[in-house]
């Protein structure tokens, strides 16, 4: 069976090299499966998994509100620069229909393999997920079947994911893939969900939530939640009970919000009360601040009442001046107001650590 990334059967030969010079009406043979039949159906009908009917389908022409007009989705793949490519294409599949999807993908499928193939196929892909994510993923499924490829898979699932991530996440586990790939994939969507629907991406983090693990998926939605709103992702993270989730994924809301608005951010955890989540964003505040000024570094390292997480904060306000002059590394913490045992104890760290370099 051929794949069917490789080419439709007895696709009229009009399509060129590049497919700008389509005209209307231009005349598609066999289309293979089609978005509004699952696998299962097509197979019983047509006795093959690889093809759902047969004849003619014609593209409408430009202007028509219930067909994709082909010469501007051509026009769109032949667009050289990838990202404008990329969004004429999206913008061509905005109001397609099933049946648009199904003579798109018959027509992106009988051009030759390339860079305006793989896109016209993707954004198609994208399309058909939001209209029918599990039409839409069975199909490329097939595809990784035959072709070991998953780039359709994850466009598909994407595209599922803007109309119901939570069911596109789900389907994950039933698709036969690699334990690299399934995490990928579930990243990816979480990613997607958080910049979407940040409070109900947080609800499939904490039902899914591994506290031993460095990142998990509290990390994932706080760190994609902080690129918009640091205060709330920061907010939802310090409420949550200890992990090493947590404390990864405090550091990384501090780190992109103070990268963006460093006094936002020192004032909200300047306000924050005592414990385990403030000791965590000052001790990242002392590291970040104290690679321009080791002083103001330290300032922040004093507010972090954990003895061992103190010490981590010193030795990282100080690390870059240590290793420029160790001598005035050492008197700015002779100065800083830190207690003698933790300096004792962060001196000692880095002196035994810049001997072994």
């Amino acid at each position: 069976m051929k794949s069917p990334i490789s080419g439709v059967r007895n696709v009229a030969p009009m399509v060129g090299i590049v497919g700008i010079s389509l005209v209307l009406g231009f005349a598609l043979g066999r289309v293979t499966l089609s978005p509004n039949k699952d696998l299962a159906e097509a197979k019983n009908k047509r006795g093959t998994s690889s093809e759902v009917g047969e004849g003619r389908a014609d593209w409408k022409g430009a202007g028509s509100s219930e067909d994709l007009s082909v010469g501007a989705f051509a026009s769109a793949a032949a667009i050289g620069n990838p990202r404008d490519r990329d969004r004429a294409l999206q913008e061509s599949l905005s109001k397609a229909t099933l049946t648009d999807i199904k003579k798109a993908l018959a027509w992106a499928e009988s051009l030759p393999d390339g860079p305006m193939k793989r896109a016209a196929l993707a954004k198609i892909m994208e399309r058909w997920g939001q209209l029918d994510g599990p039409g839409a993923v069975a199909y490329a499924s097939r595809v990784y079947a035959e072709t070991g490829s998953a780039s359709l898979l994850r466009e598909a699932l994407q595209g599922w994911a803007t109309k119901n991530p939570q069911a596109a996440i789900d389907q994950i586990s039933a698709l036969g893939l690699s334990g690299g790939l399934q995490r990928d994939f579930r990243r990816d969507l979480l990613e997607q969900w958080a910049d979407q629907n940040p409070t109900g991406a947080t609800g499939y983090a904490l039902a899914n939530r591994n506290p031993d693990s460095w990142r998990g998926a509290v990390g994932t939605v706080a760190e994609q939640w902080s690129k918009q709103d640091p205060k709330s992702a920061a907010n939802w993270v310090a409420s949550l009970e200890s992990g090493k989730d947590k404390s990864n994924a405090l550091q990384t809301v501090i780190s992109n919000w103070m990268k963006e608005d460093l006094n936002g951010a020192a004032t909200y955890v300047s306000s924050q009360p005592s414990g385990e989540s403030r000791d965590t964003m000052a001790g990242t505040l002392a590291r970040y601040i104290g690679r321009e000024d080791p002083s103001s570094g330290l300032k922040w390292a004093a507010m972090v009442a954990d003895p061992n997480l103190q010490q981590r904060a010193v030795i990282g306000a100080l690390s870059d001046l240590y290793r420029k002059d160790a001598s005035q590394a050492q008197k700015v913490l002779q100065s800083s107001g830190i207690g003698t045992e933790v300096q004792q104890s962060a001196w000692s760290r880095m002196t035994n650590r810049g001997s072994r370099r």
